[in-house]
C-alpha cells in the first residue's frame, strides 16, 4: 500500500477498490505546515531556553482506564489474553448505543441515491414474503438455517456473495488468537466462495438459535442497558465483537456492519472504533428491512461499505520496490501525511495484520513504511486518537518538543488528521449517543484517524544487546523525559517497553500521543488507556490517581526489570521469575484496582533483585 501526503488540501481519491484486493496502495494526505492558533496559545510565555531547574505543578489527569487494551500486549498471563469472550462482551456494553430505529438506521448510513425508485425492491420482497422464503421456523437446529438463509438473501444482493463459514474458521489471518473467528456467514464483495477471510469480508452475520443468547435486551427501555445483562448475552456480544475486531484490524476500514440473527428476529449493528450502534430488533421474515440492507450495501460506494478510501493501489513498480526495501513478501497502506519543504510524500506500507484486542480507543498500528520519493525507509503509525479541543494530536506534540529541542525523541516528517469523503466514514457512535431512542450507554468518547511519520525505524527494546544497552536506552529515554517536562512542559504519561525503541546505539523515547501539555488546565482525555505492567504502584493501587511526574519515573524502573526478568539470564530460576512476574506486575488486573504488590515490593525488595536479573552489567 502507499501514502501520498498532499500539503495544500486534503486528497480525496475516487474509485478506490477494498484494500483487501490488491498487494499495495496510495494515501495522500495533508500536512500541517504550522501550529494552529490553538496549539500557539499554549505555547505563549514558554521559551526554547527555559530554565531545566524550573519545575512545573502536578497536572490535573483523569483516572486509567483499566481493561483488557491496558493489558494484553506485555501480559504473561494466558486467561488475561481476552480469556473468555464474556469478558470482552462485559468490557464493550458500555460502548454500545440503541436500539437505533432500523428505518432510521438505513438512511443514516446506506441512502439510497436520491430519486432512486424502490417500487421494484418492494414488489421482489413482497412476493419473496408471500412464497414464505425467509420462513425459517420449521427449522429446528441452527446450522440447518444457514443454507435456507443465504438461498433467499442472495437475490437481493447478487453482486455479493454469501458463504457458510460456520465451520472454516480462519487460520490464516487470526491463528495466534487464543478464540477462533469463525462466524456462521461471511459476505464478500470479490467473488471469494469459500471459507473465513476477515481480510475480505465485508459482513458478518451470526446465528443464535435461542433467545437466550441474544445479546441486546428483548425489551430495552431508555433508562437500563440495550444489552442483555446475562451472561450468554454477554458471551454472544464478545463473540460478534471479537468476528468485527479482525475484521476491522485486518483491513483499512473507517467502519464495519455486521448482522445479529436470533431466529425470525434480526437487528443490523454498525462498528466503528467509538463503539457501536444496534437498530431494533424486527422481523426479516415479514419486514423488509433486512433484505433492504443488503440491496442498499451491494449497490453502495466504497466509502459508504465502510473501506478506507484514502487508501489506493499503488504501481506494481512502486510494490516491487518497497517489497525489497522493507524485505516484505507482501505489501499495503492507509493514506496520511505531510513533509516540511515539500508537496508530497509517497508511502508504501505493509498489510494490515489482524489482533485480538478490543475494537474500542486508539487500536494503534505503527509499521515500517518505504518512501517512495527519497527512497529511504520510516516509522508510520496511525490511531483513532481522542478528538476534544484540548488534546492536541501526537503530531502536534512532536512538533512541540522539536520547537523546544528536547533530546532523543524522533522527528515527526509528516501527520495529518484524516479527513475523510463522506461524513459516513467519521465515527458515529458517539454522536447518537444522547438520542431520544438511545438506552443508557458510556459512549461518550469522540475518535478522529491521526496519522503521522517518524524519520527513524529503531529496534524494540527487547531486542538489547546486552544488560549496558537496556539500561543506557532506557536513560536516554528519561533524558527526553525530563527535557520534554523540563523545557517543553510535557509529560509523556506511558513509559513502558513498547514506547522506548533503541537507534544506533540509542534510547529514543516515541509514542506521545497520551502526553499531557501542563499549560493546558483540566482533564486531558475522557479515559486513557496505559501499560498495565509498567504502571506505578499508586497508579496500579488507587484508580482515581491523578498521574504526576514520579509515577513515570517509577514506570522506567519497571521497564528495565521487567525487560531483563524476560529476555536476559538471572540467578533466579523459572519459577521464582514466573512467580514473581504473575504477583508484581500482572497482579489483580481484571479488576479496579491492582492492590499493593507492586508497593510492598518496592519496601522490601528492589536492589536485590534488580542486581539478580542484571548480573552482566559492568
Amino acid at each position: 500500500m502507499t501514502l501520498g501526503l498532499d500539503l495544500g488540501r486534503p486528497t480525496v481519491v475516487q474509485g478506490t477498490v477494498s484494500p483487501a484486493a490488491v498487494d499495495v496502495e496510495i494515501i495522500p494526505v495533508q500536512l500541517a505546515a504550522q501550529l494552529t492558533p490553538a496549539t500557539v496559545g499554549t505555547l505563549q510565555g514558554d521559551s526554547p531556553a527555559a530554565d531545566r531547574n524550573v519545575t512545573p505543578a502536578a497536572p490535573l489527569d483523569t483516572p486509567i482506564k483499566r481493561d483488557s487494551s491496558t493489558l494484553l500486549p506485555f501480559t504473561t498471563l494466558t486467561r488475561c489474553r481476552i480469556d473468555t469472550l464474556n469478558a470482552m462482551g462485559k468490557e464493550m456494553q458500555e460502548h454500545v448505543v440503541g436500539p437505533m430505529p432500523v428505518e432510521n438506521f438505513l438512511d443514516e448510513f446506506l441512502p439510497n441515491p436520491e430519486g432512486y425508485d424502490t417500487s421494484d425492491f418492494a414488489s421482489r420482497f413482497a412476493s419473496a414474503s408471500n412464497d414464505e422464503v425467509f420462513n425459517l421456523q420449521s427449522i429446528r437446529k441452527e446450522e440447518e438455517s444457514y443454507k435456507p438463509f443465504i438461498d433467499a438473501m442472495g437475490p437481493f444482493a447478487p453482486q455479493l456473495s454469501f458463504v457458510n463459514t460456520s465451520k472454516h474458521p480462519d487460520s490464516k489471518n487470526c491463528s495466534s488468537f487464543t478464540f477462533n473467528v469463525m462466524p456462521d456467514v461471511c459476505v464478500y464483495a470479490d467473488g471469494t466462495s469459500h471459507g473465513c477471510d476477515v481480510s475480505k469480508a465485508e459482513v458478518i452475520i451470526e446465528f443464535k438459535w435461542g433467545d437466550a443468547h441474544d445479546a441486546f435486551s428483548k425489551n430495552p427501555r431508555v433508562d437500563i442497558p440495550v444489552v442483555s445483562q446475562t451472561d450468554k448475552g454477554f458471551d454472544t456480544l464478545g463473540q460478534i465483537t471479537s468476528y468485527t475486531s479482525a475484521q476491522l484490524g485486518a483491513q483499512y476500514r473507517t467502519h464495519a456492519f455486521s448482522v445479529l440473527i436470533i431466529c425470525n428476529r434480526a437487528r443490523i449493528i454498525r462498528w466503528d472504533r467509538e463503539g457501536a450502534i444496534v437498530t431494533n430488533a424486527f422481523n426479516y421474515f415479514h419486514e423488509p428491512h433486512l433484505a433492504d440492507f443488503f440491496h442498499r450495501f451491494s449497490r453502495a460506494s466504497p466509502a459508504l461499505r465502510g473501506v478506507d478510501t484514502s487508501v489506493t493501489p499503488a504501481s506494481d513498480k512502486d510494490a516491487a520496490l518497497a517489497r525489497t526495501a522493507l524485505n516484505l513478501a507482501k505489501l499495503q497502506s492507509p493514506r496520511d501525511p505531510a513533509v516540511e519543504g515539500s508537496d508530497c510524500l509517497v508511502l508504501i506500507i505493509p498489510q494490515s495484520v489482524a489482533k485480538g484486542f478490543p475494537l474500542v480507543g486508539r487500536w494503534t498500528r505503527t509499521c515500517p513504511a518505504y518512501d517512495v520519493l527519497n527512497k529511504k525507509v520510516v516509522m508510520f503509525k496511525d490511531s483513532w486518537r481522542v478528538s476534544k479541543k484540548d488534546v492536541l494530536p501526537e503530531g502536534e506534540t512532536y512538533r512541540l518538543l522539536k520547537l523546544h529541542k528536547v533530546r532523543n525523541v524522533a522527528t515527526c516528517i509528516a501527520f495529518h488528521d484524516v479527513i475523510h469523503s463522506i461524513p459516513q466514514q467519521n465515527t458515529q457512535t458517539v454522536k447518537f449517543h444522547n438520542a431520544k431512542w438511545a438506552c443508557r450507554n458510556g459512549a461518550v468518547t469522540p475518535h478522529i484517524l491521526h496519522r503521522l511519520v517518524l524519520n527513524i525505524v529503531g529496534e524494540k527494546l527487547t531486542d538489547f544487546e546486552s544488560s549496558r544497552q537496556l539500561v543506557q536506552s532506557v536513560r536516554d529515554a528519561l533524558l527526553a523525559h525530563q527535557d520534554a517536562y523540563e523545557i517543553a512542559k510535557i509529560l509523556h504519561r506511558d513509559l513502558s517497553v513498547g514506547n522506548i525503541v533503541i537507534y544506533r546505539g540509542k534510547g529514543i523515547l516515541i509514542d506521545w500521543d497520551l502526553a499531557k501539555v501542563l499549560t493546558i488546565q483540566g482533564p486531558r482525555q475522557i479515559t486513557r488507556t496505559g501499560t498495565w505492567q509498567f504502571m506505578s504502584a499508586h497508579l496500579v493501587k488507587n484508580i482515581k490517581a491523578i498521574h504526576a511526574v514520579e509515577d513515570d519515573l517509577e514506570s522506567s524502573l519497571y521497564v528495565v526489570l521487567w525487560t531483563a526478568l524476560m529476555y536476559k539470564e538471572s540467578h533466579m530460576d523459572i519459577v521464582d521469575r514466573t512467580q514473581f512476574i504473575m504477583q508484581v506486575f500482572d497482579a489483580d488486573p481484571l479488576v479496579g484496582s491492582g492492590g499493593s504488590a507492586k508497593a510492598n515490593w518496592l519496601v522490601a525488595r528492589t536492589p536485590v533483585l534488580l542486581a539478580s536479573v542484571l548480573r552482566d552489567l559492568p
